[in-house]
């Protein structure tokens, strides 16, 4: 635990150098567009959060009802509920997420998700480390509705043992978590929201609220690893991941949660594993199956999109291509700034094989040819591989290998 803590962060969101200091953190890792840089300078110029900041404290004080929104599941034809605030809510917000940082320390190491120095990323990289990883029987769950879920009553409990350094924040997290109301359709209902995804603090909540089964694998000394609400765990043997797994599920149970029974996965020495984006199979790690699945779903919207532009507009084959070809290229790519997030920086250091990419490009390509015709079919091979490339078209696999020199 930090030590010496006695400014609550209820007084911090009153200091404009923490709001200074939010949007410097968040410039300088471009976290957001010109647009959005522009609106928050003029939002803490304005000190437009000083009158909700201000009242934090006070026992009558409410947020306002968040809105129940539905919105697409990325990469899949699902819908998921998430709430928002209003704008100037969700700015407070924000800053307290940032500020609730410096309780990272109280997060079990085994939790990798919403932290700064804990990732996905790092996760992977510690799987890969475990001693004879092809000779493990591993476990995958999903906790399904997590966030949504979550019971507030008992996630309050735990903010009170967790937070008890800040007491005027547990008592303002408490009024926000316990309302029990949102608007729906521009109705006002009644309902548990739970730890509401969607909104800034939810990582935060998300987080804590399984700590204690966090402590508890870490306890036993099992090889246990948790990004929010996906799970993985390895065993030695068949009759330990059956002791695991019914540990684990006695543990959500007693949560009030619920596991996705569709998405369980067991495998044996041998089968491979897949987590966090990345398979893991024959000693090698390459993209994962919804990895593809969602960038070939990206690829193909685009694709249908851009060709009916150019039905419409009467543009050229080669000005669409390099249309959908630098939309991918700044996708995978993004070299504009140093410490911007591109796709390739997040996967090409872990990747030991380059199959996956194989795939993409493939796939990518084909689309690519896709915008000659508007269908499939052997005509659309005239368009061949070089003139791909003169247009702009970057491999994966290529670029792969030349990270891997650098």
């Amino acid at each position: 635990m930090t030590e010496g803590i006695v400014v609550s962060i209820l007084e911090e969101l009153q200091n404009d150098a923490s709001w200074d200091a939010f949007l410097k953190y968040k410039t300088e890792r471009d976290h957001f567009s010109i647009k959005e840089r522009k609106a928050w300078e003029q939002f803490i110029e304005e000190k437009a959060y000083q009158g909700i900041v201000s009242r934090l404290r006070e026992t009558d004080f409410t947020f306002d009802y968040p809105t129940k929104i539905l919105v697409n599941k990325s990469g899949t034809g699902k819908k998921r509920i998430v709430y928002s605030f209003r704008e100037e809510e969700t700015a407070v917000l924000k800053v307290m997420a940032y500020l609730l940082y410096r309780y990272d320390d109280r997060i079990s190491p085994h939790c990798y998700s919403f932290r700064r120095e804990a990732t996905a990323k790092t996760a992977i990289q510690q799987i890969l480390r475990i001693k004879k990883l092809e000779h493990k029987y591993t476990l995958k769950v999903d906790i399904s509705n997590y966030f949504n879920s979550i019971p507030p009553e008992r996630l309050v409990e735990i903010l009170r043992k967790m937070l008890s350094d800040d007491e005027a924040l547990v008592l303002c997290l408490e009024r926000l978590l316990l309302a029990g109301k949102a608007y729906e359709n521009g109705e006002l209902i009644t309902e548990e929201r739970g730890a509401m995804a969607g909104i800034p603090i939810a990582p935060f909540f998300a987080n804590v609220y399984l700590h204690s089964m966090d402590e508890e694998f870490d306890r036993r000394g099992v090889a246990y690893y948790r990004y929010s609400d996906d799970i993985l765990l390895f065993a030695d043997s068949e009759a330990k991941l059956e002791e695991y797994e019914a540990l684990l599920y006695r543990l959500i149970d007693e949560k009030g949660l619920r596991i996705n029974p569709d998405k369980v996965r067991k495998t044996v020495p041998g089968e491979g594993w897949e987590f966090l984006g990345f398979a893991y199979r024959d000693g090698k790690v390459d993209l994962s199956e919804v990895t593809k699945n969602k960038m070939k779903a990206k690829i193909r919207r685009k694709a249908n999109k851009l060709y009916r532009w150019r039905m419409k507009k009467d543009v050229s084959f080669e000005k669409t291509a390099k249309v959908m070809i630098r939309v991918f290229n700044r996708k995978f790519y993004d070299e504009s700034d140093e410490n911007r997030f591109s796709w390739s920086r997040w996967f090409f250091p872990l990747l030991t094989t380059d199959e996956g990419l194989k795939e993409l490009d493939a796939y990518l390509i084909q689309y690519i040819r896709y915008l000659y015709s508007g269908r499939h079919y052997k005509g659309n091979y005239r368009v061949t591989y070089e003139q791909i490339k003169e247009l702009g078209f970057r491999s994966l696999v290529n670029e792969f290998y030349k990270n891997k020199e650098d």
